[in-house]
């Protein structure tokens, strides 16, 4: 059965971008944050956002507040936040 969550990225550069995924099919928190990355990266690499792929390529991404546990027992459709500031 299917578990869709929606992620977004909270950043200075890159703020906004989202993708819902299917959290019965990762293993982890690192690698929801790759995929998100990863299709974030592909996009700017298809239309020629070569300097943004590589300030993509020097953040530190991460989810606070919330474990993988908590994010597949979680009921609510809130939308969690990757981010790359301190925290």
């Amino acid at each position: 059965m299917s578990l869709i969550k929606t992620f977004a990225i909270s950043s200075k550069l890159f703020s906004f971008y989202q993708k819902d995924i299917d959290v019965n099919s990762v293993e982890s928190v690192e690698e929801i944050i790759l995929l998100v990355v990863s299709e974030l990266d592909d996009l700017l690499k298809k239309n020629n956002l070569e300097i943004l792929s590589e300030e993509l390529h020097k953040c530190r991404f991460h989810i606070h507040g919330f474990t993988f546990d908590d994010i597949k027992k979680e009921c609510t459709s809130a939308k969690y936040y990757i981010c790359d500031h301190d925290h």
